[in-house]
């Protein structure tokens, strides 16, 4: 009897799956570089907008300034047109600077203020530039709280408006206590106290004898320059009754 040969075939390999990655499982690093890469350009034009911004705020203050040095040389009430160029160019410094600047509203209220430089005090055709003036002072001093020229201009501000408050009475007491030794400061001050004399309390009339006696100080330039204020008031007895002997005898004032 033939022995039947069982032929096994051999069990059939299975074949190996290839494990493709699912889309959850993709490499992150490509993401977090173009995510890199949008925050840098994000930044890039955050700081090219700020920097063309403040370029056009300096160059804006720039032009601006230049008017008040040429006002402040010829001491004359500007023309309508050069005025209204440079308010233009103050209110521009002020919108285009990225955030409150003291320094621009405090010479955007010294343009307002000059448009009537020479009109009595009180006067009804200064009072809306001079009131536009006070409200740029006021934001000057909320921006730059130490810098005593705001404080300054801020009371003779409300020296040309007659508006003896408050507000006026910390404006000059500010100007006087950060100011000690900054002569454009003194020499305002003995100016504002000279001629608001009738309305100041003691201690502002003590203040601004302390002012013409550092004014005085400083140089002979600036005694002459106070002595022809008071001599135009008739105030000559109060200027001399303030300063010391010594220092009248350095001025040859009052003598």
């Amino acid at each position: 009897m033939s022995t039947a040969q069982i032929q096994v075939s051999p069990e059939p390999q299975k074949r190996r799956r290839r494990s493709s990655p699912s889309p959850s499982a993709a490499p992150t690093a490509s993401r977090f570089a173009r995510l890199g890469w949008g925050l840098l350009l994000l930044l890039a034009l955050t700081l090219a907008v700020l920097g063309g911004r403040l370029l056009l705020a300096g160059m804006a203050s720039y032009q601006a300034e230049s008017f008040i040095k040429d006002w402040n040389r010829s001491a004359t009430t500007p023309a309508p047109r050069a005025w209204a160029v440079a308010q233009a160019a103050a209110q521009r410094a002020v919108t285009f600077y990225p955030g409150t600047d003291g320094d621009h509203y405090d010479r955007l209220g010294r343009i307002y203020e000059w448009q009537h430089a020479f009109a009595p005090f009180g006067d009804a055709a200064a009072e809306p530039s001079r009131q536009a003036a006070r409200d740029a002072y006021r934001i000057a001093v909320t921006a730059r709280p130490d810098w005593p020229y705001s404080w300054v201009q801020l009371a003779y501000v409300k020296l040309r408006l007659q508006e003896f408050d408050s507000e006026f009475d910390r404006a000059f007491a500010q100007g006087f206590e950060l100011g000690p030794w900054r002569i454009d400061a003194n020499r305002w001050l003995a100016e504002i106290g000279l001629l608001a004399w009738p309305q100041l309390s003691m201690a502002q009339r003590d203040q601004t004898l302390e002012s013409i006696r550092r004014t005085v100080a400083y140089s002979n330039a600036e005694a002459r320059r106070l002595l022809t204020l008071v001599e135009s008031t008739g105030q000559q007895q109060l200027l001399c009754d303030a300063l010391p002997f010594p220092l009248k005898t350095r001025r040859k004032i009052c003598l």
